[in-house]
């Protein structure tokens, strides 16, 4: 365990073991945990699964709570850029979901998941991805909220190796005007740029104007300021994500076809990463979107993908028939290939394979 963890919300340093552990109470407020000389060390444990350690005091009004066993995992923080109406959470809600299903797929990988903190991932759950997922209830734009993690769960892989997998998914307004309280560009290690076909001319409305996501360019300039082994590029793996692909599958051969190939052993085949980038790619060339390429461009590595989070438009404030999760989880599994929470030889593209499907 290291001596000091920055927290990755706010940038400070937490002297770890000096830091005293700490419980929320019945009335939410923060109580250091103590423990009681009679209990035995299996009971002092299983308290401590529930605690804290805070960023400064205990109380304070700028303090941030993370996991009593945070500093115990390499930390992996996913930083969600993309405008509000790009379908940001809604992505990001089918992935966790998804992940968190700890199904066949996932255990062919080796991959296991559970919560890293179990406060944050129950409320999570029942606020936003349970209403989604199983109500199939259309979620309201993020709202511009004090910067915390979305959700923090402990990917485990099939060396035994534990990550702490965390995500900030963060009102698009907030990025957009640069807000000073949003500091955990300094503490992401995996990128996810979230496009909307919507706003690129001649994908799903012809009228479109926009010349770029607002966000993009805002997370770029912010994490240029980052130190580099090299400027020509970050020095962090991204992943750009075309969402409400669905909108696509119609229209465009390319969309069509990765659409097609949803579910089964092709949800988690990363070998086909590279070819789906390429298309994804040259789809939004030829539709003169250079400008939502530009995080594949300055990071050094990239990947790129078409997803739906639902597989179909909502009627007023609901999905109906055809309602469904289409690749949603390849992006994130692109991520941990990248930064190594699963073994990056299995992106190498099966050329066979590849030019059968061509």
């Amino acid at each position: 365990m290291s001596a000091a963890i920055e927290c990755p919300i706010c940038l400070r340093w937490v002297d770890w073991e000096a830091t005293p552990p700490v419980v929320f109470g019945a009335d939410d407020r923060p109580e250091i945990l103590r423990k009681d000389p009679r209990e035995d060390e299996v009971a002092w444990q299983t308290r401590l699964q529930t605690a804290y350690r805070p960023c400064s005091g205990v109380g304070s009004a700028d303090s941030h709570y993370l996991p009593y066993d945070y500093a115990d995992y390499r930390p992996i923080i996913v930083g969600v850029f993309g405008e509000s109406r790009s379908g940001k959470s809604h992505l990001v809600a089918a992935m966790i979901s998804r992940l968190c299903a700890n199904d066949a797929a996932l255990r062919r990988l080796g991959l296991t998941v559970d919560p890293l903190d179990l406060r944050t991932h129950q409320q999570y759950m029942s606020r936003t991805v349970e209403p989604f997922i199983k109500g199939r209830r259309r979620l309201d734009p993020t709202q511009p909220l004090p910067v915390a993690f979305t959700d923090a769960l402990r990917v485990t892989n099939a060396a035994g190796d534990s990550f702490a997998v965390s995500f900030f998914d963060v009102a698009g307004e907030q990025l957009e005007r640069s807000d000073p309280e949003v500091r955990f560009f300094g503490s992401v290690n995996a990128l996810l740029f979230v496009i909307d076909p919507d706003s690129i001319p001649g994908l799903t409305q012809p009228a479109a104007t926009a010349i770029g996501d607002s966000t993009f360019e805002e997370a770029l300039k912010r994490l240029g300021g980052r130190p580099s082994p090299g400027k020509e590029f970050l020095h962090l793996p991204a992943a750009l994500v075309v969402a409400k692909a669905d909108l696509l599958r119609y229209s465009f051969d390319l969309a069509g076809e990765w659409m097609s190939r949803s579910g089964g052993a092709e949800e988690t085949d990363l070998s086909t990463v590279e070819r789906e980038s390429e298309d994804v790619y040259a789809l939004l060339v030829e539709r003169g979107a250079e400008p939502w390429l530009r995080p594949a461009e300055r990071c050094y590595r990239s990947t790129l993908h078409f997803a739906s989070a639902t597989n179909v438009s909502p009627t007023e404030s609901a999905y109906g028939e055809g309602f469904a999760q289409r690749r949603v989880l390849k992006p994130l599994l692109a991520l941990f290939a990248m930064t190594g929470v699963l073994d990056e030889e299995l992106m190498r593209p099966v050329r066979g394979d590849d030019d059968a499907a061509s």
